[in-house]
């Protein structure tokens, strides 16, 4: 074992039990504690060479960790959008029995129709793809050759002539 991977396992040795407490003391349930301060010691182990010496070792450990934790967050959020998976099985499912179609044709979407036709071609296409045939933002940005942050923008513009589209249309202010 080369120095550097001593330093590093006497450092784990030293450290583990201080990052598992602090882990835990930024509310990450218990089960998932090792996890995350494992991860962090990766990291850290990753980043060695970025490490300043004059610094706390352990300090720059727990800075990882929190940045471990918050983008744990992050997904967790991105995940959570649905408040009681449950009793929105039972909600949708309720839709499809009761649904019932209108015969009524409203003037919106009779103007979003038209609106969405007098698009051009490549936005018309992102729009139906990504409405019509429900197609996620990284299958659309390999189909236009976009990245998915221009995907999202392009989505967003898209919207927003539609809407004042169909604003004037139907006299809307």
């Amino acid at each position: 074992m080369d120095k550097q991977h001593a330093l590093f396992a006497a450092f784990i040795r030293q450290y583990q039990a201080g990052l598992r407490a602090f882990v835990r003391g930024l509310g990450v349930q218990s089960h998932a504690v090792d996890d995350i301060a494992q991860e962090a010691f990766l990291v850290a182990y990753r980043q060695l060479d970025k490490f300043d010496q004059d610094l706390d070792f352990g300090n720059w450990l727990r800075g990882i960790a929190r940045n471990i934790v918050r983008n744990e967050l992050r997904k967790n959020a991105r995940q959570n959008r649905i408040m009681d998976e449950s009793l929105s099985h039972f909600l949708i499912n309720e839709f499809e029995l009761n649904y019932e179609p209108s015969d009524y044709d409203g003037d919106e979407v009779k103007a979003l129709t038209e609106c969405i036709s007098g698009l051009p071609d490549k936005s018309r296409s992102l729009i139906v793809k990504k409405y019509s045939e429900e197609q996620n933002t990284q299958a659309l940005s390999e189909q236009f050759n976009m990245t998915a942050t221009a995907i999202r923008l392009a989505l967003m513009r898209i919207r927003n002539k539609l809407k004042a589209c169909v604003d004037y249309r139907l006299g809307y202010e």
